[in-house]
């Protein structure tokens, strides 16, 4: 897969277990509920059966009681984000797509991270917002001290803006190989599933 291949599909949030992460009731199709992205620490992702795709990325579904209750993830698990939407139809094909909100909402909470699966992860999700042009390439900057990959060489910072609010943002590129992307959009494609 190339890079031009990840960027240009069109990605839907992967299918609910129609269950409860609070009180485990099953949820009916047609019934509302909050969905939420959380990612799950190192230690508890070994142990976990509930494992996202990338063994710490998941999709965690509540009810709407137990949402208003303020039952919602809770530690070992990190929420990233959430969003309101209802259960499908077992035979309907699932068409909710990921609001642009989410997906810079995770491109933002990212920011901080080291790890080179967030890291890849991130500049994954910079070219999908570029592509949907709710952030703009701007050009490349000198790295500083700081500015290094998991295996020490020194980072390609591209220097961004969201249209919507004129933030400066930056992105590591971590020039990844096409095998790389492959395993990326794979991954991607697990949490965020590719309509079909």
């Amino acid at each position: 897969m190339t890079q031009g291949n990840l960027i240009n599909q069109t990605w839907e949030i992967g299918r609910s277990n129609a269950q409860c992460g609070s009180c485990m009731t099953a949820l009916a199709a047609g019934t509302a509920c909050w969905a939420t992205l959380v990612e799950i620490d190192a230690a508890s992702a070994e142990k976990s059966t509930s494992r996202g795709p990338l063994g710490r990325f998941a999709r965690r579904d509540f009810c709407e009681a137990c949402w208003q209750a303020g039952r919602r993830p809770e530690a070992p698990v990190v929420m990233f984000s959430y969003w309101k939407t209802t259960i499908p139809e077992a035979e309907q094909k699932k068409k909710l797509f990921v609001d642009d909100g989410v997906l810079l909402d995770l491109f933002n909470r990212l920011e901080s991270r080291t790890e080179s699966a967030d890291i890849q992860f991130r500049f994954v999700l910079a070219l999908l917002l570029m592509r949907k042009r709710l952030i703009k390439y701007e050009g490349t900057e000198p790295p500083a001290e700081t500015d290094s990959t998991a295996n020490g060489t020194v980072a390609e910072i591209w220097r961004m803006v969201l249209r919507s609010s004129g933030q400066a943002v930056r992105v590591i590129n971590p020039h990844l190989t096409t095998e790389q992307i492959g395993e990326v959009s794979e991954q991607l494609s697990s949490i965020l599933a590719e309509e079909v």
